[in-house]
């Protein structure tokens, strides 16, 4: 068989189709396949992010309950956050700021959440204190979601923190 300037012997045919076989397989692979996989990770690492975070929550809830820790109603949220900011201070905490936000519950859960973003300013020693002493609080269950920290320009030694921490209450 001739094809153009190209002839094609039965020897070249039986090495030729194999090679292209395997050519449009790896296109394939390449086009289609590649992408799906770099999107499952992606997918399987937001996956895993939000199974740590359940577990995290459930630790939380069965530390609460070792604790004999009872959550607070809805009712007594003023008193937590008075415990909280008197707790800050006695750590030489300035509270700035503090703005309670609207309390989420989820589907099913036996408790609902409250974030309090809070505005702080103290030194990185002060906020270490206050932040691994949380759990010392008896007025509720507290965890920090989120925090920033922002030199302050007219004091180097102190710091602005934006901090968001998690008020667990009771669901009932």
């Amino acid at each position: 068989m001739k094809i153009g300037k190209i002839e094609l012997t039965q020897e070249k045919l039986i090495i030729a189709v194999p090679a292209l076989i395997i050519l449009i397989v790896l296109a394939i692979y390449l086009i289609l396949y590649a992408p799906l996989i770099s999107k499952l990770k992606i997918k399987y690492i937001k996956c895993e992010s939000a199974e740590n975070e359940v577990l995290e929550c459930r630790n939380i809830i069965e530390l609460a309950g070792e604790a004999e820790l009872v959550l607070i109603a809805e009712k007594d949220v003023s008193r937590a956050i008075s415990e909280l900011t008197k707790h800050g201070k006695l750590k030489g905490i300035n509270f700035l700021s503090i703005s309670p936000k609207e309390v989420k519950k989820e589907e099913g859960s036996q408790y609902k959440i409250l974030p309090i973003e809070m505005k702080l300013e103290s030194t990185y020693e002060e906020l270490g204190i206050l932040l691994g002493s949380l759990d010392e609080l008896e007025k509720g269950l507290l965890k920090v979601e989120s925090f920033d920290i922002i030199p302050d320009r007219g004091i180097p030694s102190k710091f602005i923190t934006d901090l968001v921490v998690e008020l667990y209450i009771s669901g009932k």
